[in-house]
C-alpha cells in the first residue's frame, strides 16, 4: 500500500494503517449512519467486516486532527481511471458539523483529479440522508440516476447517485 500524506491547515491525510480501524468502528453511532456509510454491513460494525470492505477498496484514506483519526472515506469502483466513486465517508461523531467533512470530500476530489487523474468522480446517498444530500450538491455534484435499495427492516430507499466532472470542480 503506498503511503500518501497531505497536509491542510491542522489536518493531515494518509493512507489508512490498520491500528486505524479500531477507531473508525466507533464513527457508526447507529444502524442507520452504518447503513448510509455501508449498505452491506451490519450494526454493530466490526473488524472484519470493516477489512473486507477495505480489500475492495481503493486509497483508502483517514484524516486526522491532532494524530488523532476524525474522518475516513476511500475509492471505489475505479473504471480504467477515468471514473471512480467516494465512499464509506464518515466523520467521527464528536467532530461533525465543524467543517471536516466539506475538507475530506474536497481532499479526494483533488486527490482523485490530481494524482489519480480521473475524468469524474461519483458518489451515490441515500436521498433520506438529507444533509448529506445538500452538502454533496453544494460542492457540485449533481444527480445522474437513482435507484431502489432495501434496509435492513425490508423497507425500500431511494439511493441517488451523483457526479462531479474535472472541468465543474473547484
Amino acid at each position: 500500500m503506498k503511503q500518501t500524506t497531505h497536509t491542510t491547515h491542522s489536518l493531515t491525510f494518509r493512507s489508512v494503517v490498520k491500528s486505524d480501524l479500531s477507531e473508525i468502528l466507533r464513527f457508526p453511532l447507529n444502524e442507520i449512519e452504518l447503513f448510509y456509510f455501508s449498505p452491506s454491513v451490519h450494526f454493530p460494525l466490526t473488524i472484519e467486516q470493516l477489512e473486507t470492505q477495505l480489500s475492495t477498496r481503493h486509497e483508502s484514506t483517514v484524516m486526522l486532527e491532532n494524530n488523532q483519526v476524525v474522518g475516513f472515506a476511500n475509492f471505489y469502483n475505479v473504471k480504467n481511471y477515468q471514473i471512480a466513486f467516494i465512499g464509506n465517508v464518515i466523520i467521527k461523531p464528536e467532530k461533525r458539523r465543524q467543517g471536516l467533512g466539506k475538507k475530506l470530500i474536497l481532499m479526494m476530489i483533488a486527490r482523485g483529479f490530481k494524482e489519480l487523474q480521473l475524468k469524474e468522480i461519483h458518489l451515490s446517498c441515500f436521498q433520506e440522508n438529507t444533509v448529506a444530500l445538500l452538502f454533496y450538491k453544494q460542492l457540485g455534484f449533481k444527480t445522474y440516476a437513482e435507484e431502489t435499495r432495501l434496509n435492513a427492516e425490508n423497507q425500500a430507499m431511494s439511493l441517488l447517485h451523483l457526479k462531479i466532472k474535472k472541468t465543474d470542480s473547484r
